[in-house]
């Protein structure tokens, strides 16, 4: 089994964070660049998107949280929706709309125009930004340690990629809790192996 990845998109970040919580090997993870076409990643995933996870069986799985749910029907055991699931996949849910806004905003500037998150449309992104993490900061998904859930990871990730991409940007807000959360997972060997960097 291999994954595909890159070593900034929260997406494939999310998909390694919750394949080494379960226990899962990432000594297979290949680095591609899903904006070259790469020959081997379009062969398994003409999306060229990134996670893209390669099964001993060569079938390929894509999309992080398909890749999650295939996870936990594999290895039901830890839980990435243990608890109160709809909590967490609520809070799972909202992390997810600031991750997707921020990346529309990243490809928007990359790939279109660098003033593209000015844009009407690129304004929009950054009030989901803003908005969902003041919902998350207001009640962050709780962590006490141990095997954490998917509202955590997706959290965590989502403050990393704020960091990553962000981070001096006058728009981004305090957001303390979040900070906390992301500081009290650092040390776990599945966040530290799969941060974030340019």
């Amino acid at each position: 089994m291999r994954i595909l990845t890159n070593t900034t998109s929260p997406y494939a970040r999310i998909a390694r964070i919750a394949l080494a919580e379960k226990g899962f090997d990432l000594g297979g993870t290949q680095i591609v660049n899903p904006w070259s076409d790469d020959a081997g990643l379009l062969k398994l995933n003409p999306a060229s998107r990134v996670p893209t996870l390669e099964l001993d069986s060569g079938l390929p799985l894509t999309e992080s949280l398909l890749i999650i749910a295939w996870l936990e029907r594999k290895i039901p055991q830890p839980s990435l929706l243990d608890g109160d699931a709809d909590y967490v996949i609520s809070r799972a849910g909202l992390a997810m709309g600031v991750i997707d806004a921020m990346a529309n905003i990243i490809t928007g500037v990359m790939q279109m125009d660098p003033n593209w998150g000015e844009t009407r449309v690129g304004l929009k992104r950054r009030r989901t930004i803003v908005t969902g993490f003041r919902k998350l900061n207001s009640d962050p998904p709780l962590y006490g340690g141990g095997t954490p859930d998917l509202a955590v990871i997706t959290a965590v990730v989502a403050v990393d990629y704020v960091r990553l991409r962000f981070n001096n940007a006058p728009w981004v807000e305090p957001i303390p809790k979040l900070d906390a959360l992301r500081d009290a997972t650092a040390a776990r060997p599945a966040f530290a192996s799969t941060l974030p960097h340019i």
